[in-house]
């Protein structure tokens, strides 16, 4: 196998510091060697951030069926139980939404999410990630890398609370057939089937799948009712390793998502306020990755990537509002379709060299264009367009055996906001070679959407036989968050105890954080409802041409906190990993006069915008902890059990806290041979416990409740 990929195990040799017995042990023992911090290859303990890797021994035994499921296993983050909506994945919180369609953070526009270095991130999502469209199936996962903390730096500004690298496993490692499937109650049926096969150049690996669950079954609204939520997706992904000479490798990616997903919360108006209808979705892609070795300490790569997002979902949706001056509110059915188009190009070059035996330096530039049309984000059908470049360095230096130094910096410049600049700054010292200290300082922006930057969306309706014009988002300029990070970071490794042990204290200031509220209207947009042409006990800002929502710079926030990770394995047959994180976050508001909604009476009642900032501090839970046994078991079986806890907190502005939740999966399996062939059989059950809250309340009447779930896996590779 070594023989047949000879530029890996350079690329590796060149960068990695000059080896000895000790590093060897590192490499090969319970310190991975990762590169999705720097663009490096370091070893954990030298990396200028906190990593979390989650391993295929990990991801299989799990038991998840996505990616997101497993990101409850990493500290600090916070993950929606699964239903027909995309997830909502935050780290240490901040995923603040006034409603299901008006958020500032639906899709996790502030973790940057990768799968083998390519971004996830779609201009038709709101500059997120939309997980159900998500490329990648999990039986083709070699681990997920996860930085914990802002890497804007090394890959722009979607990743200024950290960053997700989902590697895959080589083409070469997926020779032959592999069949799998899962199969159990609320509709849970997957599918998945995976070829693989080459020359002596060349790999390719070929991969089908079906996903479908009737997500949450019970919902609250009103009264309790059968909830359809199923969802039906499919993936088709291609992936080719070609050596092109001993130099020259080029790898080529293709792949196909498609997503059925149910929406609506229907309630007891008729028509409903948001009716039953399926969302279709779909996203295709094109990678090509090229790497040249120029010497032994040099190496260059071009990663050319093209990404086509497509959604739609009509429907009727039913308005009710009071024109200013009339006696009485106009009710109607408006026709609507949350859905559009969005395309990319990101063209990116990359420098790897080490110039002398105490320094490794990577350096390059990414170049990126969007062409986004949504009618749902900016009442037209117009394509909005975005270009950006940016330059990124990192120089890694190394003066004595037991101090690291790590240096980064990048300059963005984008088309719908401003040229920034972000540095950070890390020393790593080894106390002794297995205990290390660290201290990180860095500065990082998230620019913002283009529905952020730009949208419009309004209507019109008759009343009374004229037209009344309806905005109800309307863009006023916002400038990109800026945040300011501070952590102090340890990594111990205890070899007799065969344990590891990570702990992170950490600071965060975003001083301008970006909150979509309700504006004043200017003159130019004046619409013909909501006005106020003189202040109230309530609403002391005065909006004489009507108020629609928008995104402005309004909040300071300060999150600080510590989390940790424990790996241990007592025993041969026996893996334990802890983890936990204890976070606080405080939130003001810049300007509330700002705000274009209600402050409390004398009794404390109708205070819209005393929520902006409780929804936010409350964002993520105090405490929170996960903890994954995995162990061996007689006659070749293999049993594991997650447990995983959140003190309350909010998803939404709008609705109760989630309580205090306590989920525990299992999972047994075994693996066999049957004729020469490769197989396992396995039985999970996820919230074995008690059901899990959804990203509703009780206090706002409106809940969802994801009931137990319970399947039985198949697999074979042949």
């Amino acid at each position: 196998m070594f023989r047949r990929h000879p530029i890996p195990l350079l690329i590796l040799s060149c960068f990695l510091p000059a080896a000895h017995a000790d590093d060897e042990a590192l490499y090969f023992g319970e310190l991975p060697v990762v590169a999705s911090v720097s663009r490096l290859p370091q070893k954990i303990s030298e990396t200028p951030a906190s990593v979390t890797v989650i391993d295929q021994d990990m991801i299989r035994a799990s038991g998840a069926r996505t990616v997101e499921d497993l990101l409850r296993l990493v500290p600090g983050f916070q993950v929606t139980s699964h239903n027909q909506d995309p997830a909502l994945v935050t780290y240490h919180g901040l995923s603040t939404g006034i409603n299901s369609t008006t958020t500032t953070d639906e899709f996790s526009s502030r973790v940057q999410v990768l799968i083998d270095g390519r971004s996830q991130f779609s201009p038709l999502f709101k500059s997120g990630v939309n997980w159900n469209l998500l490329p990648v199936a999990l039986e083709n996962i070699e681990r997920i890398e996860v930085t914990r903390g802002s890497n804007t730096v090394s890959y722009g500004s979607n990743a200024v609370m950290g960053v997700i690298n989902i590697i895959t496993i080589d083409s070469a490692q997926a020779r032959g057939w592999m069949v799998s499937a899962n199969h159990g109650n609320n509709q849970i049926s997957d599918q998945t089937l995976r070829w693989g096969g080459g020359t002596d150049n060349a790999d390719i690996r070929f991969t089908a799948k079906e996903f479908q669950d009737g997500g949450f079954r019970r919902a609250y609204y009103s009264t309790w009712y059968d909830a359809p939520d199923t969802r039906r997706s499919g993936l088709l992904d291609l992936r080719a390793d070609l050596r092109l000479s001993n130099r020259d490798e080029l790898q080529i990616t293709l792949s196909q998502a498609d997503d059925v997903s149910e929406y609506g919360r229907p309630d007891r108006t008729t028509p409903p306020r948001d009716p039953l209808r399926e969302m279709h979705s779909r996203s295709r892609s094109l990678g090509l990755h090229w790497r040249r070795i120029l010497s032994a300490t040099e190496e260059i790569g071009l990663r050319y990537a093209y990404t086509d997002d497509w959604a739609s979902m009509p429907y009727q949706w039913q308005y009710s509002f009071q024109p200013t001056g009339a006696p009485s509110s106009v009710t109607g059915l408006a026709s609507v379709d949350s859905g559009g188009r969005s395309r990319v190009h990101e063209l990116e070059f990359e420098h790897r060299l080490s110039p002398t035996a105490e320094t490794r330096v990577i350096w390059g530039s990414t170049a990126k264009a969007i062409a986004l049309r949504s009618p749902a984000q900016f009442t037209d059908n117009d394509i909005k367009t975005r270009n950006s470049i940016r330059l990124f360095g990192n120089l890694e230096y190394k003066p004595h055996r037991d101090w690291l130094f790590n240096l980064g910096a990048s300059v963005e410049r984008d088309s719908a906001t401003e040229t920034f600049f972000d540095p950070r700054a890390s020393v790593s010292y080894h106390v002794t070679p297995e205990h290390t200290l660290r201290l990180i300082a860095a500065r990082a922006h998230r620019t913002p959407s283009l529905y952020e930057a730009m949208g419009l969306t309004q209507r019109w309706v008759t009343y009374n036989g004229s037209p009344v014009k309806d905005v109800t988002y309307y863009a006023q300029g916002v400038q990109p968050e800026t945040i300011d990070s501070f952590e102090i970071g340890y990594l111990g490794e205890f070899k007799s105890l065969r344990a590891t042990l990570d702990i992170r204290l950490f600071r965060e200031h975003i001083p301008n954080r970006i909150q979509i509220v309700p504006l004043p209207l200017p003159l130019a947009m004046e619409d013909g409802t909501d006005k106020l042409a003189a202040p109230t006990a309530t609403q002391p800002l005065i909006y004489p041409y009507g108020r629609a929502d928008g995104a402005i710079n309004l909040e300071n926030v300060r999150i600080h906190g510590y989390e940790h990770q424990l790996r241990w394995q007592p025993f041969e047959g026996t893996r334990l990993i802890y983890s936990g994180a204890l976070i606080s976050i405080d939130a003001t508001l810049n300007d509330p006069y700002a705000v274009a909604d209600s402050f409390p009476n004398a009794q404390g009642e109708g205070d819209n915008v005393g929520k902006i900032s409780r929804q936010t501090r409350a964002s993520a839970p105090v405490h929170s902890h996960s903890v994954m046994l995995i162990q061996r078991l007689p006659y070749g079986v293999q049993g594991s059990v997650m447990y995983f806890y959140n003190d309350s907190m909010r998803w939404r502005r709008n609705g109760g806290p989630i309580q205090n939740s306590k989920r525990v999966d299992w999972r047994l399996a075994k693996a066999f041979n049957w004729g020469g062939v490769r197989n396992e059989v396995a039985y999970t059950m996820q919230m074995a416990n008690a059901p899990q809250e959804g990203r509703f309340a009780n206090d706002n009447q409106i809940a969802r409740i994801a009931t137990r779930q319970q399947w039985l896996s198949w697999r074979t590779d042949f």
